[in-house]
């Protein structure tokens, strides 16, 4: 299994050579580190983890310059499965487990890019100390799990086959509140154990909690990037994408205009 940085360099893809979503993308994510990639619905986060990966062809999508290299070795142009083997699983939005079949079929078969059995084994206990409740649901299938539990369960699949570098996509998306933060302490977790993660999560706040450094897409470009911190503190930042700057406009405005901030109302909290 590789080690060292992820380096993704000028990176441009395309869809059917008409629809450009990358436009010279480059990005680091140094071994051992927490990277997020933040932006809007099309801006071309799942796109740039499908050029990692090596899946782009499987949506008709292809790189039409740059590079992409673990350490010192090429991504570009492999099979998907021999990236998963270089040291790079990527765990797809959606949490996209095998239904049919039971959870640790399904962690079997994360475990064939394993680099070994042994390695598997050891991959295998960890899992299951990340996310007990796999080890209670074992012969369950996965199809009947609730929404956080197939996350975990796609996201401990994809350890099985002991990455050095994790890519996520979405991880938090439509689970509840305290399950989100579930999963975001397992996020932590996983990274302390040495796993190097790319995170692209719509969860601005939480994506740039979890990480030390983040790049800002829009329309396939990197707008923005540098340390996590120093862009949570960003006023545009904190307006597009974290709405802070916003309510701050809002209320100053109504201060200078004499007027009293409404109470806060079940709807506004729950809605």
């Amino acid at each position: 299994m590789a080690n060292g940085t992820l380096a993704v360099r000028d990176l441009s893809v395309s869809y059917g050579r008409a629809v450009r979503a990358l436009r010279g993308v480059s990005l680091d994510v140094p071994a051992g580190s927490v990277t997020a990639v933040l932006g809007a619905n099309g801006a071309g986060k799942s796109t740039l983890l499908r050029a990692i990966s090596g899946t782009l062809p499987f949506h008709r999508g292809a790189v039409d310059a740059g590079t992409v290299r673990l350490g010192d070795r090429s991504l570009i142009g492999l099979h998907p499965a021999t990236v998963v083997a270089a040291g790079v699983v990527q765990v797809p939005e959606g949490r996209r487990v095998f239904g049919r079949l039971s959870v640790e079929e399904n962690l079997r078969a994360g475990a064939l890019g394993a680099p070994s059995r042994a390695e598997s084994a050891k991959a295998h206990g960890r899992v299951l100390e990340l996310f007990p409740v796999l080890a209670e649901r074992a012969r369950q299938r996965a199809g009947l799990l609730s929404g956080g539990e197939q996350q975990m369960l796609a996201i401990g699949r994809a350890l099985m086959a002991c990455p050095s570098v994790l890519l996520l996509d979405e991880p938090t998306l439509g689970l509840a509140p305290l399950m989100a933060e579930r999963i975001a302490q397992t996020i932590r977790e996983i990274n302390l154990l040495g796993t190097a993660i790319l995170l692209i999560e719509q969860n601005a706040a939480l994506a740039l909690e979890l990480s030390s450094a983040a790049h800002v897409l829009e329309v396939g470009a990197v707008a923005l990037h540098g340390p996590s911190a120093e862009l949570a503190g960003s006023d545009e930042v904190r307006r597009r994408y974290l709405g802070v700057g916003e309510e701050a406009d809002s209320a100053e405005d109504g201060e200078a205009a004499g007027e009293t901030a409404p109470p806060p109302t079940l709807e506004r909290w729950t809605g």
